[in-house]
Order: structure tokens, then sequence, then C-alpha cells
């Protein structure tokens, strides 16, 4: 099961930075995640990115929270998580 990773204090700016990491080969879709504000999140970083050589699997660069209370987050989301992947998101 991918190992999920949020950060407990907002970056330099003030917004938080969120870390997803799938230590498995076997990609995740529809695997939901807490996040603490509902909105659009764009995905800063795809380790699993043509770029770096991988298979492009990820959220097509956005994820959208709602108001959906999960892992002690007041807000949630639906991802896509790579295979040996680390994907990171912040708030637009």
């Amino acid at each position: 099961e991918p190992v999920t990773w949020q950060a407990p204090k907002p970056g330099a700016d003030g917004r938080p930075l969120v870390c997803l990491c799938n230590f498995s080969p076997v990609p995740r879709s529809d695997y939901r995640i807490g996040l603490p504000t509902v909105g659009r999140w764009v995905e800063v970083l795809n380790t699993d990115s043509e770029s770096y050589g991988g298979t492009n699997v990820g959220n097509m660069g956005v994820v959208e929270s709602e108001a959906i209370e999960w892992d002690g987050q007041p807000a949630s989301a639906r991802v896509t998580l790579p295979p040996l992947a680390t994907v990171w998101l912040a708030p637009e």
C-alpha cells in the first residue's frame, strides 16, 4: 500500500506542500488522501514524468480537493499515484 506523508507546517511562502510516495511497483488510481484545504492543487513534481525517464502516470498536473474529511485533514482528493514514484502537490 502506498505511503503518504503530509508536511505538518506550511513552506517558506506560507503555503502547504504535500508529498505522496508510492514505494510499490503498482500504480494506485483513485486513491483518497487527506489535504489541509479545499480547492485546486498543482502537481509541482512527479518523479514518474517522461522528463525523468518515467511512464508519465499521474494527475495531468492538477488535483481538485473537496470538503470530505480524511486522515485527520479537513479536505481530501482522489489521486493517481505512479509506481515507485513521488508526487508533490501545492495549492494553486
